[in-house]
């Protein structure tokens, strides 16, 4: 068995010599036809004639050119974007710090309706109800909202008829905006 196998082994040791020595061969015979010494580089316009080989230099150029120009157009996108982004969050810090200052606003302008309702709920409902219609009618139904029910009540009921209407409407066009 051992000698089958070494005896198979030089077979394809020698074939791959002989197979070897035919590749070298074939390149030796190669180099000789086209005139060419090993270590020797074909001529320059062999292969691409002046003409052919100035339009590929130029078109060359101008792709290099062009490369460029694009990667320095991408360099200031890049640019711009960075300003953008910064702005932007600029912007949301300002709409966040803007969206406090307007919740305080609105916060406080619930305070003094609240006062204020306070204050006419103190009163008789007729010296309400006088003062009430001559306000604005927006006015008077979020005042009026503010109320405890009863004493808003009272105050409508001496309110004139037509501004009571109005200012019922108003109040319940309120509740349907909100209910949706």
């Amino acid at each position: 068995m051992k000698t089958r196998a070494l005896l198979v082994l030089g077979v394809v040791f020698f074939a791959s010599f002989i197979g070897r020595i035919a590749v070298l061969a074939s390149e030796a015979s190669g180099k000789a036809s086209s005139g060419l010494v090993e270590g020797d580089m074909p001529a320059a316009g062999a292969c691409v004639d002046g003409d052919l080989a100035s339009a590929v230099k130029d078109r060359m150029y101008s792709l290099d050119r062009r490369e460029t120009a694009i990667a320095d157009r991408e360099a200031e996108l890049k640019t711009y974007e960075a300003q953008i982004t910064k702005r932007l969050a600029e912007l949301e810090d300002a709409n966040g710090e803007l969206q406090d200052k307007i919740q305080v606003v609105k916060d406080a302008r619930n305070e003094d309706i609240t006062k204020l309702a306070a204050i006419y709920e103190g009163m008789k409902p007729d010296q309400a109800g006088k003062i009430i219609n001559e306000m604005d009618s927006k006015f008077a139904a979020g005042l009026l909202s503010a109320m405890n029910n009863e004493q808003a009540a009272r105050v409508v009921a001496s309110m004139d008829s037509e501004k009571a209407y109005l200012v019922s409407v108003i109040l319940a066009n309120r509740s349907q905006q909100l209910a949706q």
